[in-house]
């Protein structure tokens, strides 16, 4: 199984909070290009941190954002009150048929068809 992993859960990686071979136990994990550039946007990062998350991104590849996704994420933005790079995540979940690794389920519960992996 594939599952998509939301910011928190890459950041939570980074700053070894969380262990990705508990999280993700025998699951191949996923970004979406917006966790890339959440990441990307952080402050304060030096170079260290920058090779960090670029061999980050080797081990869960971005899944690009496609005109089907972005649709999709406007379509969602039209109902649910969340903020656009929260809703392009969702869209790419729900495109791709893939469960949200997130410790914000409350961000994303409302919209219809997630599905999560709890933390």
């Amino acid at each position: 199984m594939i599952v998509l992993l939301d910011t928190n859960i890459v950041i939570g990686f980074l700053n070894g909070r969380l262990d990705p071979s508990v999280l993700l136990k025998s699951r191949e994990g996923r970004v979406s290009v917006v966790t890339v550039m959440e990441l990307f946007a952080l402050p304060g990062l030096g170079e260290d941190e920058l090779e960090t998350i670029s061999s980050v991104l080797v081990t869960y590849p971005p899944i690009p954002i496609l005109e089907g996704t972005a649709k999709r994420a406007g379509e969602l933005a039209r109902t649910y009150r969340r903020g656009r790079a929260d809703l392009l995540i969702a869209a790419t979940a729900l495109e791709y048929g893939m469960a949200l690794l997130t410790q914000n389920v409350r961000d994303f519960k409302a919209i219809r068809g997630m599905k999560f992996v709890s933390v």
